[in-house]
């Protein structure tokens, strides 16, 4: 595997714990619902600005070719946005993370071997329980 890219992953799960972190405070003077919303229109303008920059947005024409199904990505992210915000305040940051990684690589798993066509190997699900077993003992305090 590229380093480079593991470090790209890695730095996504720190701004995933960090943007939820924020949000989870922010709901608390606005609503859950409200904070998702300022939280994706802030996404949007940051990334507007970055495709303006570099010129890129006339790109964004082609969208009308692609499969309608891969559409609605931003209801997905709209969701995991909600959902960690109202989660976050009553399990705290680790448990409601520790969970979420859990949930992403039970799916990551099945929709590898179902909709990729990547052999699961037994050593990748044995990880998966192993760290499910430690998702679990990290729970029960």
């Amino acid at each position: 595997m590229n380093l480079f890219y593991m470090l790209l992953a890695i730095l996504a799960g720190i701004f995933t714990t960090i943007e939820s972190s924020i949000n989870s405070q922010l709901s608390k003077y606005i609503t859950p619902s409200m904070a998702t919303l300022h939280s994706l229109l802030v996404g949007m303008s940051f990334i507007l600005l970055i495709n303006l920059i570099n010129g890129k947005l006339s790109y964004y024409s082609r969208i009308t070719t692609v499969k309608p199904l891969w559409l609605i990505g931003g209801l997905f992210g709209a969701s995991i946005i909600y959902l960690s915000t109202r989660a976050m305040p009553e399990l705290g940051i680790s448990s409601t993370i520790i969970l979420i990684l859990s949930g992403q690589l039970l799916s990551g798993l099945v929709i590898d071997a179902v909709a990729n066509d990547v052999e699961i190997s037994i050593r990748k699900v044995a990880g998966l329980v192993v760290f499910i077993i430690g998702a679990i003992i990290y729970l029960k305090d």
